[in-house]
């Protein structure tokens, strides 16, 4: 027998799980609102820091293509260094064969016996010894210019690589979203939580509705059992047993 007892208590659970689960969608909602918005957030930071680092990607690839283009003007002038001190070289080196030549024909010339230019001889030796020298020290020279020409020219291909690669990083973080779910990656997975928060209000809500019916009902009914028809049954069904035992 369904009493009034029974519909009090269904009413008070049913409201009851109703306000959990209220309570539930609420925390739900806060947390959910709460963690979005932060994802939302960080989509924009790391979108900004995209567009900066881009930014700064394609000014370092400036620089680095500058530079290459210095470096070459840099190679022409090595090259314009190198051509010069070879050229000094050659002719201070033509020159101290001619001193030395000088010097041996002023030694030999005679008048009379006597030979009036033999004193500067030596001195024109000399000459010779030091334009030797000085056509030495340009031609190492020159040996090191076309040594750093050649790692100018090898710094220059490096910077030059460098460059093409970080054009290329460039154009690969030019695409928005790289770094992080676009804006519309997000939207599946918010119609998914607050789908789910809304069936659960859904719920709590139809839970306190009904707790609310069953205990207006139970009021109603007061002490009446909620299904008299299966009590007069049950009452009927007694007498006649009674009466059996009886006769």
């Amino acid at each position: 027998m369904f009493r009034y007892r029974f519909l009090r208590s269904a009413a008070i659970a049913l409201g009851l799980y109703g306000l959990l689960g209220l309570f539930i969608a609420a925390a739900m909602l806060v947390v959910g609102i709460s963690t979005f918005g932060q994802v939302t957030r960080l989509q924009r930071t790391l979108e900004s820091e995209r567009v900066a680092l881009v930014g700064s990607i394609r000014t370092v690839s400036g620089t680095l293509r500058d530079t290459a283009g210095a470096t070459s003007d840099f190679q022409k002038s090595i090259d314009n260094a190198r051509g010069a001190a070879d050229q000094a070289s050659r002719l201070a080196n033509d020159s101290a064969g001619t001193f030395r030549q000088m010097g041996a024909s002023v030694a030999v010339i005679s008048i009379l016996g006597f030979q009036p230019l033999a004193g500067i001889a030596p001195q024109f030796t000399s000459s010779a010894d030091q334009l030797q020298q000085m056509a030495i020290t340009l031609g190492t020279t020159r040996d090191a210019l076309a040594q750093n020409r050649a790692d100018v020219a090898r710094v220059a291909t490096d910077l030059s690589d460098l460059q093409v690669q970080l054009d290329a990083v460039a154009a690969s973080l030019s695409q928005p979203g790289v770094l992080g779910l676009e804006p519309q990656g997000l939207l599946p997975f918010q119609v998914a939580f607050y789908g789910m928060c809304l069936l659960v209000i859904l719920q709590s809500a139809f839970a306190i509705v009904a707790g609310v019916v069953l205990y207006q009902l139970q009021r109603a009914l007061g002490a009446e059992p909620l299904f008299p028809h299966v009590r007069r049954a049950t009452t009927i069904d007694a007498d006649e047993r009674g009466r059996v035992r009886a006769s």
